[in-house]
């Protein structure tokens, strides 16, 4: 993806004028919100809000403490439960639209397509009762034993930018809600994600919209080549288009996928033309066997051997999820409801977004594609970069295209015994060994 040119962020360098406070004020008003001229309005609170999620979601006292004092942290906890989600919602979307103007060039695009990438994952929140009700808990970990997990679906687009950030139980698939994720794309969109999303209905779902899917193929699905090849029931050759590249017809499955509606499975067609492709890529310094499925059926405009490259890419959403959840601290949630809940996780999108806007920034001014801009570089220059200081260049990662890191912890944890029973029991357990101690002494 080429670098695009950015037009300058105002006041973005300084931490205390991440979100414009009469914007926000004006926002709110436009979704019928009205509130007393108080310390914390909408503008106000969001502001506050921003610079928690900014600074790792620190908690609600070093909020009031870096107001010096103006509220408490219960003011402030309270005026965020009063901040209606249509807000945040507003603020993110105004931040979405000011991203992806920056993406309208062919230049920004490939082969006349934007590209989106879309991947599940999750994060832990607080062993509140209305949460464990909703989200639910891993069932390998006992009763009062863990905490709730939330599942999470992201979509991003070109240079990084997020889009949706759905929440939802833990024993949710990917596949629940990715339709919804469509509504922000446009015909032509093209959308990259792993194997659970090459399935016939949304590739179906994708083409009704005109939009373009491309994912590698499910590694339950058995993939024959050529007129002779033993395509099962549920797929038939249509043509040859080259070497390990070839059309076929996907079968409208006997049972309706769930997150399908009735009336949707209904209209569906009998068969779905698809593209399925075959290729040796190198991953890691190892040749390995590619396997994609997609809906660009046209050889000549799509090459091969640049849809395989592309599909490379898609690893991109997973250093953005790392970059949500470990850099920025997504991984552990702090509020104890589900509407909480929701708001802490759009907020950390707005301001993720935020720092999307310097790393564009800081590309366009260092002359280097955006996925070179070092994501925490550009974070730690909005926590604490100063406003006085006009342009500090950001550290531009290296090129690195065979560079191998096992998925493993080096730090080993404290020497602890796990917790294998609801804490309140083990309290009564040390209290009865503390009595029969005292009684034999």
């Amino acid at each position: 993806m080429a670098s695009v040119a950015c037009p300058p962020i105002a006041n973005k360098s300084n931490a205390s004028s991440l979100i414009d406070q009469k914007l926000t004020d004006e926002l709110a008003r436009q979704c019928g919100y009205r509130w007393r001229e108080v310390k914390l309005g909408p503008g106000q609170t969001l502001h506050h809000f921003g610079w928690q999620i900014l600074m790792g979601n620190v908690t609600c006292d070093a909020v009031g403490h870096h107001a010096n004092g103006g509220f408490t942290a219960a003011a402030y906890c309270q005026a965020r439960q009063r901040l209606p989600m249509e807000v945040l919602s507003a603020v993110s979307d105004r931040i979405i639209a000011t991203l992806l103007a920056r993406f309208k060039s062919p230049q920004s695009q490939w082969h006349g397509h934007r590209v989106f990438r879309i991947d599940g994952s999750s994060a832990m929140m607080p062993d509140s009762p209305a949460l464990r009700a909703h989200f639910g808990c891993s069932s390998k970990q006992k009763p009062g034993c863990g905490y709730p997990t939330t599942h999470l679906l992201l979509l991003t687009g070109p240079g990084g930018v997020a889009l949706d950030l759905i929440c939802s139980p833990l024993r949710t698939g990917d596949m629940t809600h990715a339709a919804k994720t469509h509504l922000r794309l446009e015909p032509g969109d093209l959308l990259l994600g792993d194997g659970q999303f090459g399935g016939w209905g949304h590739l179906h779902h994708l083409s009704g919209q005109q939009l373009h899917g491309l994912f590698p193929a499910h590694h339950s699905r058995k993939i024959a080549w050529g007129r002779n090849g033993d395509h099962g029931c549920n797929r038939r050759f249509v043509r040859t288009l080259g070497y390990r590249d070839q059309l076929v017809e996907y079968r409208k499955p006997a049972k309706r996928p769930t997150w399908m509606t009735a009336g949707q499975f209904a209209a569906a067609p009998e068969w779905l033309l698809v593209r399925e492709l075959q290729r040796e890529v190198r991953v890691g310094g190892v040749r390995r066997k590619m396997i994609v499925v997609t809906t660009l059926l046209d050889p000549q405009a799509y090459p091969a051997k640049q849809v395989v490259r592309l599909l490379g890419e898609r690893w991109l959403i997973e250093t953005q999820l790392r970059s949500m959840k470990t850099t920025m601290g997504m991984e552990r949630l702090r509020c104890q409801t589900v509407e909480g809940v929701r708001k802490e996780l759009l907020m950390y999108m707005i301001v993720y977004n935020l720092v999307r806007l310097l790393i564009l920034e800081a590309a366009e001014r260092q002359k280097v594609p955006p996925e070179r801009i070092s994501f925490a570089d550009a974070l730690a220059r909005l926590r604490h970069g100063s406003a006085q200081v006009a342009w500090v260049d950001l550290e531009v990662v290296p090129l690195r295209p065979d560079r191998v890191e096992p998925r493993v912890v080096k730090r080993r944890p404290k020497a602890y015994p796990f917790m294998t029973k609801p804490r309140q029991v083990l309290r009564e357990q040390i209290r009865r060994d503390r009595k029969t101690v005292k009684a034999l002494a």
